[in-house]
């Protein structure tokens, strides 16, 4: 997405940056607004949720 949006004519704002379980980048476009984007990996979701239950039931 980062990509066409600079193909388009935005500008890439801050370099993409990879973590262990997910992925993003800002990038700028022609109006002057910032637009970050983020991806996260259905495994790290899914250990989450599981992470997260109440206990108490």
């Amino acid at each position: 997405m980062i990509r066409n949006a600079v193909a388009a004519g935005g500008t890439q704002f801050r370099e993409i940056e990879e973590f262990q379980w997910m992925y993003g980048g800002t990038f700028q476009d022609l109006d002057g607004h910032i637009w970050e984007i983020g991806h996260m990996g259905k495994a790290a979701t899914s250990a989450d949720a599981e992470g997260n239950e109440d206990e108490s039931r």
